[in-house]
């Protein structure tokens, strides 16, 4: 090993890209798109080099290129999609067929291989969003139950997801929304946060005082509070989040329409957030 170059662990690497390790092990184990040094142990160290990779293959994700057309793109400026590069969209046909039939083991299946193969975010805004966008016209008869289908399979995945996480990821935070029913993306917000290092602490359709926040958020050496929603929030709920802000020195961040309607807390937010 050269021991002038800088190594990184597979956790590290994790954060410092938002790349899970197992969305790392399957790019390296099924598609060859990264060759990591190994310790004695056995366990994998990435390069500098390695990580510019993994950013450069997130990048053409978001471009469209399907994971397994990635590799032989790596090096080039810029992209040359065809039809069948695009794949995303044979994933989000089959996610369709699969609620169309109601089968919820399908899709659950789709869904592992797919939040496996992907980073969150490029699942999010690539499949989820066009997936949700299908499903809610206006001339589908069966909006109400593959709705339901769709984010209680979605839930039930993440919730895996982020307890997976839980023993390795140290830093702390809460994910709250105030919403009676939470969206696809208060889900995968929470994968999204473990993937780059937090264990969260959620807390969908939260009701009542946020005092008793207070002891748990102050026990912690990190506090940050994730706000996801759509609506308005009562003027009491706001008052009583500022208060917790102030109290405990949190970090804010909103996601969702929340962050629009409510620009009062803004000035909570870092600028990072």
């Amino acid at each position: 090993m050269d021991s002038e170059k800088k190594y990184f662990a597979i956790k590290d690497v994790s954060e410092i890209t938002g790349v899970n390790s197992v969305t790392l092990r399957a790019w390296q184990r099924r598609y060859g798109l990264l060759c990591p040094m190994r310790t004695d142990k056995g366990h994998r160290l990435y390069s500098e080099h390695d990580i510019s990779t993994i950013k450069e293959i997130v990048e053409w994700l978001d471009k469209g290129v399907a994971i397994g057309k990635v590799k032989p793109m790596l090096g080039k400026l810029s992209p040359s999609i065809d039809d069948d590069q695009n794949e995303s969209q044979k994933a989000i046909g089959n996610i369709l067929s699969a609620l169309a039939q109601l089968d919820a083991m399908s899709l659950d299946r789709q869904l592992i291989q797919l939040m496996k193969e992907y980073p969150i975010k490029v699942f999010e805004n690539k499949i989820a969003r066009v997936v949700i966008h299908e499903i809610q016209q206006v001339d589908n008869p069966l909006v109400d139950i593959q709705s339901v289908i769709w984010i209680s399979v979605l839930q039930e995945r993440c919730l895996s997801l982020v307890a997976a996480s839980r023993k390795r990821n140290k830093k702390t935070c809460i994910l709250m929304s105030f919403d009676e029913q939470p969206t696809s993306r208060f889900w995968l917000q929470a994968v999204e946060l473990s993937e780059v290092g937090y264990n969260v602490t959620m807390l969908p359709r939260l009701k009542g005082k946020l005092t008793p926040l207070t002891p748990l958020l102050n026990s912690w050496a990190e506090k940050k509070i994730v706000l996801e929603g759509e609506k308005k929030l009562p003027q009491d709920v706001v008052s009583q989040l500022e208060q917790l802000l102030s109290t405990t020195e949190s970090e804010l961040s909103m996601i969702g329409s929340v962050n629009t309607i409510h620009p009062e807390l803004m000035e909570w937010q870092h600028e990072s957030a």
